[in-house]
């Protein structure tokens, strides 16, 4: 795309003879290009941009300004667009303060004062539209990549995050040998209940459980719905021991809590502790396997 729209100025501004122009936007465009290129191989370095091609940029279209006056001006806009989709927004703000205050003066100077008003007016609409546009689709974006990482009913963290959550936590155990301990928790007879009492009531218990691990569960723990009645809680720092007085209150708060009209809502538990050399998978199957152990033994209650 850089080079469909804009080599073609370039090879203008040679064949015109204008050869510092040349120059100068034939660069641009390269600079443009080798990011572009290293964007498409998964490398983005907004640092390099904003004190490498920014710069470049602004000083050429002073030199254009220079020499071509409002003709010049106009790759202005196009710059400042360019700016907020090549840098982080904070960057872009930057970038695109400095070119106004190269470019506006310039206008002034360089042009009639009518022209000068008029150029002013325009770079300053889009400069504060290009804002808006880029703020209206980073807001978009978070919310999207919320949407895709949290589940829809609970707001707990979704299956999206559990596997590098997990593997972050196996290398933390390996390089500073913090315990950590998982909690298999799951909802008893969670089918009698939505047969019961409906599908939406089941929502509700599911939506109950959920604000209550996010309320008893510490900032640095991380609790995921699963599916379905089934969560995990990565507790860290926390070894075994803890880790069974951890589910065995959380065992307890749920069946005192009035989640359903004369009925108790029950839990069956099972913890794993992270044993040294042990992958996440592994790890992850011992906490099922107990939370089973504990759906065989009877349910309401924890095994580890």
């Amino acid at each position: 795309m850089v080079f469909v729209f804009l080599m073609p100025f370039s090879i203008y501004n040679f064949y015109l003879e204008r050869y510092i122009l040349g120059i100068g936007s034939l660069s641009v465009v390269l600079l443009m290009a080798i990011n572009a290129w290293n964007c498409w191989h998964g490398r983005y370095y907004p640092l390099l941009i904003l004190v490498g091609l920014a710069p470049i940029s602004t000083m050429f279209l002073g030199f254009t300004i220079y020499q071509q006056g409002l003709i010049g001006l106009l790759w202005c806009y196009p710059a400042v667009i360019c700016f907020y989709f090549m840098l982080p927004e904070r960057y872009a703000w930057g970038a695109n303060i400095v070119l106004l205050a190269m470019a506006l003066p310039m206008s002034w100077l360089f042009l009639d004062a009518e022209l000068a008003a008029r150029a002013t007016a325009t770079l300053l609409c889009v400069s504060a539209f290009a804002v808006i546009f880029v703020w209206v689709i980073s807001a978009q974006q978070h919310e999207l990549h919320e949407l895709a990482m949290t589940d829809s009913l609970t707001g707990l963290a979704n299956r999206v995050q559990l596997n590098g959550t997990l593997e972050q936590a196996v290398q933390q155990h390996e390089r500073r040998q913090t315990p950590m301990t998982l909690i298999s928790l799951d909802l008893d007879n969670f089918k009698m209940i939505n047969d019961t009492f409906g599908h939406d009531a089941g929502d509700e218990v599911l939506r109950g459980i959920g604000k209550l691990l996010q309320k008893r569960i510490r900032r640095s723990d991380k609790v995921f719905r699963l599916g379905g009645e089934e969560f995990l809680i990565l507790l860290y720092e926390t070894d075994s021991a803890q880790g069974l007085l951890v589910a065995e209150e959380l065992r307890k708060t749920i069946e005192a809590m009035p989640l359903l009209p004369d009925r108790s809502v029950t839990t069956s538990l099972g913890i794993a502790t992270l044993q040294p050399k042990e992958d996440w998978r592994d790890w992850m199957k011992r906490s099922d396997d107990n939370l089973y152990r504990a759906k065989k033994e009877g349910r309401n209650r924890v095994v580890g």
